[in-house]
């Protein structure tokens, strides 16, 4: 699917190519709409001048018939103007539906391809904000506001044309007044955009704080903060509350001053100019009643464009923070680059890297891990292991030195290629709402029950499987709210296995079970590794005894590396570590 939205930089006069790119998809809906709107705007001009001809031309007359002509004519152009309204809006209401769906797409369509560094920086609560408010908005543009933009802005043509016809100097008052008006009101609305993009970003901000509030409303009951946290949402509410009546303010000011001070001040000027006329025996009672009611549906319509400018003004608000997400960049080569081969080895060269500025978390990083061996990273709370695995999932990229696959830079391989050759579990498994089968394929459905059931019974996971009400067919609630920890664990190393993988990486996969389950654990490494890569961050030593090489760590940099017992003898740091955890004598090799 075609990005309409995907720009490299957001320019700020580039909305209208936005929305002729969406307009252009759907022309099959949108001329039909516009041209009923058309159809709509000449039945509005055509009622007043049939009343000018009952006036000017039937009641003189005295013909009753040609009355009741012009009668079922106006009555005719009422009912069809009524129905080609309810057609035209259904028309634009499915163009705005279809946009809007569209616009969703492609924003889910880059989030997923945005690298995970943006996520930690970037609320839930507010990317929902912009998948689906800013998107409504949008919607109205595309709908409601549209229509009634286009009807209003023919009418005011037409008015001007049939006036024009009739009495050009008139026509062109009108016009004249017309467009000061509009230009007032569109430097108006342009002064308070400002306020518009606050009041969005407000609002995001209270999503983004529901969304961490009921995500955490265990820790919050369980600490007695639920006060606290609806005092913060308050305190955040009665800021956009505020800002929402000031903008309320002014604009229902604005717009009561015109329609109370323009319209009758239009009317008395149009009666003081043209009575006279009509005395006079110029101009006829039907003209003047022609443009009275003209002036009257004239001041309606630049009310209205002035109300939807308005709206517009929020919804190219929406779009611009919709348009600013879209944006950013995305990961590279996600689907180009070279085709990854793990023949050989991953090589860490050299490699700098730091989440903000040159606060660096990997300090000149150089390691070997080679393809089939057993690798583990070793080290205290914060001395980068959880950041090598995302290095090497290419979560994230070192801003100095060089990761090597078989001697090619990461950064040159097709990621989401390299991705497949990897079997992740972290520390926190996370289960979608959904069944054990859909979560261990992970909605492959090319994999069959057999080889799901089968990489659950090699991770010993079976027993926990049996004894759920429908086995595999069991729908974990959010999260996997109805498994203990160590068995949502277990789920993800079958996922791990299921889909066969030649690297596998533990993030401390073994931090938050209990003993019994870390045995099953370990054995289902023992099953995950073999013919494999297998590399492991863990704080429990008992996971990593048999690992090929060891590495460890501290405050980013590696200061040493190798067996368990090599490590043990010469590295106090790691003697200390291990003896922490097993009993005094042992040395971790019992």
């Amino acid at each position: 699917m075609a990005n309409q939205l995907m720009t490299n930089q957001p320019a700020k006069n580039d909305y209208l190519r936005t929305i002729l790119s969406y307009l252009s998809r759907y022309r099959m809906l949108a001329l039909p709409g516009i041209g009923v709107m058309i159809l709509i705007a000449m039945g509005q001009l055509a009622g007043p001048y049939i009343l000018k001809q009952i006036i000017d031309v039937a009641v003189p007359k005295e013909d009753t018939s040609l009355l009741l002509g012009y009668a079922f004519a106006f009555v005719a152009i009422v009912s069809v103007t009524g129905a080609l309204s309810y057609v035209g809006m259904m028309l634009l209401a499915r163009l705005g539906l279809s946009i809007v769906t569209l616009i969703k797409q492609d924003i889910f369509s880059h989030l997923l391809k945005l690298p995970a560094s943006f996520f930690d920086s970037h609320p839930v609560g507010e990317l929902m904000s912009r998948t689906e408010t800013d998107t409504e908005r949008v919607r109205d543009m595309f709908s409601n506001l549209g229509a009634n933009l286009i009807v209003n802005v023919l009418t005011m043509l037409g008015i001007f044309a049939v006036t024009f016809a009739l009495v050009p100097k008139l026509a062109l008052i009108m016009f004249g007044v017309s467009v000061t008006l509009l230009a007032v009101m569109i430097v108006f609305f342009s002064k308070i955009f400002p306020m518009y993009e606050k009041a969005r970003s407000l609002y995001a901000g209270i999503a983004a704080k529901v969304a961490e509030f009921v995500q955490g409303i265990e820790v919050l009951k369980a600490y007695g903060r639920t006060g606290w946290a609806e005092a913060q949402l308050d305190a955040a509410a009665k800021q956009k509350v505020a800002l929402d009546v000031r903008i309320s303010l002014i604009e229902y000011s604005m717009m009561s001053a015109l329609n109370a001070l323009i319209g009758p001040l239009f009317i008395v000027a149009l009666l003081l100019l043209y009575a006279p006329k009509v005395l006079a025996g110029t101009m006829t009672l039907g003209m003047i009643l022609l443009f009275v009611e003209y002036g009257a549906r004239l001041l309606r319509p630049i009310a209205e464009i002035a109300e939807s400018l308005r709206s517009m003004q929020q919804a190219r608000t929406s779009l611009s923070r919709i348009r600013k997400l879209m944006a950013t960049e995305e990961e590279p080569n996600r689907g180009t680059g070279k085709a990854p081969s793990l023949q050989h080895e991953i090589r860490f060269d050299h490699v700098w890297f730091a989440y903000n500025d040159e606060d660096w978390v990997l300090r000149d990083l150089t390691f070997t891990i080679p393809k089939g061996s057993f690798a583990a990273i070793v080290g205290a709370s914060g001395s980068g292991k959880s950041t090598t695995i995302g290095l090497i999932c290419g979560f994230m990229h070192p801003q100095k030195g060089c990761i090597r696959i078989d001697g090619t830079p990461l950064d040159e391989i097709d990621i989401v290629a390299w991705r497949k050759k990897i079997g992740l579990v972290l520390q926190e498994a996370y289960l979608f709402p959904g069944s054990v089968l859909e979560n261990t394929r992970l909605y492959h459905d090319e994999i069959d029950e057999k080889t799901v059931w089968s990489a659950i019974s090699m991770v010993h996971a079976n027993e926990a499987i049996d004894s759920l009400s429908e086995g595999l067919s069991t729908n974990l609630w959010e999260r996997g709210g109805n498994l203990s920890s160590g068995e949502r664990q277990l789920i993800s190393f079958a996922r791990a296995l299921t889909m066969n993988p030649e690297l596998i990486l533990l993030d401390e996969a073994t931090s938050n079970v209990d003993m019994a389950t870390e045995k099953r654990i370990k054995e289902s490494m023992e099953v995950l590794r073999k013919g494999r890569t297998m590399v492991v961050v863990a704080h429990r030593l008992s996971s990593i005894l048999k690992a090929n090489t060891i590495f460890f760590l501290r405050e980013g940099r590696l200061i040493a590396q190798g067996s368990h017992e090599s490590l043990y003898e010469n590295l106090l740091e790691y003697r200390q570590l291990v003896d922490q955890q097993f009993p005094a004598g042992k040395g971790g090799r019992a």
